[in-house]
């Protein structure tokens, strides 16, 4: 007798993609790009605020995958420069916050900032990509 082989979650397809990741962090920076590259997506990584703007008027991400709490500048001074940039250039460039913090007002506050979604660390990676996924899908 044969049993059959059940098929296991395939990552959803996000080829080409590019995901940009920002956290000081280098576990968190390495997991993340481990998630985005099984679903075929092209990463980038950056350690600060000022390291993020060079990549994304260097790279153009389709979305940003960011911490909140970072070192000198946090998530919320990232957000801003996106959105201030977008409003002089156009362009739209979806955006997650990921943290550790968990009070209630951070999704409203990361919202009001223009972040679209928040995500508390530890995550679950189907969740995150997920997100992504749906935040992506009109572009």
């Amino acid at each position: 007798m044969l049993l059959e082989q059940i098929p296991q979650n395939q990552p959803p397809d996000l080829n080409g993609l590019r995901v940009l990741v920002v956290d000081d962090n280098d576990d968190c920076l390495w997991l993340v790009t481990v998630i985005f590259e099984e679903c075929q997506a092209t990463t980038k990584t950056a350690t600060s605020v000022d390291n993020a703007i060079q990549v994304i008027e260097e790279w153009k991400p389709d979305v940003v995958i960011s911490e909140i709490r970072l070192p000198e500048k946090d998530g919320y001074s990232l957000i801003r420069f996106i959105r201030n940039n977008e409003a002089e250039e156009g362009g739209f460039i979806p955006a997650v916050a990921i943290t550790s913090y968990i009070y209630p007002e951070l999704f409203n506050t990361a919202r009001y900032a223009g972040f679209q979604e928040v995500i508390h660390k530890p995550f679950e990676p189907d969740e995150l990509v997920a997100v992504v996924a749906q935040l992506t899908r009109s572009k």
